[in-house]
């Protein structure tokens, strides 16, 4: 399949793309990006002097624009696209009163300064996503651009060589892309050695493609398609990286109605896409989780809902909740890592002991949002309490053994227990999952 003959291929190549040459608790932990750390940094007067030159060369009313992914809002970056040793700056600028709104710009760095070297025109109302990553498996990075036009969305790629921009991508409609780990490298999903990627589109009546594709003599082929035998209403979260040991794959979390979602483990067997589980139902919860590396393992971690022991015969929406989190065994099961309580707002995530699953529960005299006693199922002993405070209730408690873990504009909420002070603390930091700090400006 020729990715430059769809509907956006078609807009490309038509003309819409001109190259102009010259012209969550006490905090979070950030997973950094380890290629990111080993780049060349650029320092805050080399930063300065780039986004000077940027601003130079932008037209007038012309905005600079950042990508609308979370993983990754940096507005400019900073690469050697081409392997000749200089670094290159790509950036976007939006011209809202134009016919063609999004646009790019290339320089080069040249001594101590940066020189504009061209200008390119992108398709679409938005800028969704950005990154530079090598696809073309020539040893250079790519420019990728995830772009939407009104309800659709399309990806497109360009590689820089000798001094022009080309097109290797074009306008491939999505609704999620899988191109790298969580950490920001590359995907090997069928173990030849070379990088590939999926895509991942929804049809009008909701069932989900999903598609591998690798760059093969001077175009990127379709290795395999697999179509869900259910459909879904949105597919809300897409994760690639180690599935299992010595496994990668993609983890997709998708949403079947307003309440319930499910997530699809998805590996390559002999160039084949082969789902890890037969049934939706091993992956089912009435919640919208985040698949991710919890405990920072380098294995994807899917979240399920489970009922503390004593809240069974509760009402759905009184009960509280254990969030658990299982890794694909690699065969055809799951298996536990890790569990959690989290406060109905979201304003924290309670991160459990690994080895007090089955063994604590929540004293069903809890009450959400005031107090929430965890005790041991056997012997009732407290392990742990959250409570919510008043500000003015705060200044008298402070100090007494209780801790703050977040507060609010009109409340504190804290954690103690004997058990907090003896183990090193029953709230661990949050991991902030997916997200990448490769922000060069």
């Amino acid at each position: 399949m020729n990715l430059l003959n769809s509907r956006w291929g078609r807009l490309l190549a038509g003309g819409a793309l001109t190259i102009l040459l010259g012209s969550v608790l006490s905090g979070c932990t950030v997973i950094s990006d380890p290629k990111g750390m080993m780049r060349k940094p650029l320092m805050s007067t080399d930063k300065e002097k780039l986004l000077n030159v940027v601003q130079h060369e932008q037209p007038p009313e012309s905005k600079l624009i950042r990508p609308k992914d979370m993983n990754n809002t940096s507005m400019i970056r900073v690469e050697d696209l081409n392997g000749d040793g200089t670094r290159e700056a790509i950036v976007f600028y939006e011209t809202p009163n134009e016919n063609v709104r999004i646009h790019g710009m290339l320089l080069e760095e040249q001594g101590d300064s940066w020189v504009k070297k061209l200008t390119f025109d992108v398709p679409g109302n938005e800028l969704q996503s950005f990154k530079v990553l090598d696809i073309t498996n020539d040893g250079n990075p790519d420019i990728i651009l995830g772009v939407s036009l009104q309800e659709q969305r399309a990806l497109t790629a360009y590689s820089y060589k000798a001094g022009a921009l080309e097109q290797v991508l074009g306008g491939v409609p999505y609704n999620q892309y899988i191109i790298d780990d969580v950490q920001g490298n590359t995907l090997d999903l069928n173990g030849d050695k070379k990088n590939d990627f999926a895509i991942v589109s929804l049809n009008n009546s909701g069932f989900a493609s999903i598609a591998l594709y690798q760059y093969d003599e001077g175009s990127f082929k379709e290795v395999d398609r697999m179509q869900t035998d259910y459909t879904v209403k949105e597919i809300y979260n897409a994760l690639g990286g180690q599935i299992a040991k010595d496994k990668v794959g993609i983890v997709l979390d998708s949403e079947l109605d307003d309440r319930s979602t499910f997530s699809q483990i998805i590996y390559v067997k002999d160039n084949k896409l082969v789902n890890a589980f037969k049934s939706p139902d091993q992956t089912y919860r009435d919640d919208k989780i985040l698949s991710g590396d919890v405990d920072n393992d380098g294995i994807i971690e899917f979240g399920l809902k489970e009922t503390p022991k004593g809240w069974e015969h509760y009402v759905f929406d009184s009960r509280m909740w254990f969030y658990t989190f299982y890794q694909w065994d690699g065969k055809d099961d799951k298996k536990f890592v890790s569990f959690q309580y989290r406060d109905d707002a979201d304003l924290f995530h309670l991160n459990l002991k690994p080895e007090w699953y089955g063994k604590i529960t929540i004293d069903t005299k809890s009450e959400k949002e005031k107090y929430i006693r965890f005790k041991m199922i056997d012997t009732d002993e407290t392990v742990g309490e959250i409570k919510y405070f008043t500000l003015s209730q705060w200044e008298q408690e402070k100090g007494k053994g209780w801790k703050e873990i977040t507060r609010t504009n009109d409340r504190v909420i804290a954690s103690r227990g004997a058990q907090l002070d003896a183990n090193d603390g029953l709230l661990d930091n949050i991991p902030q999952l997916n997200r990448k700090e490769e922000l060069n400006e």
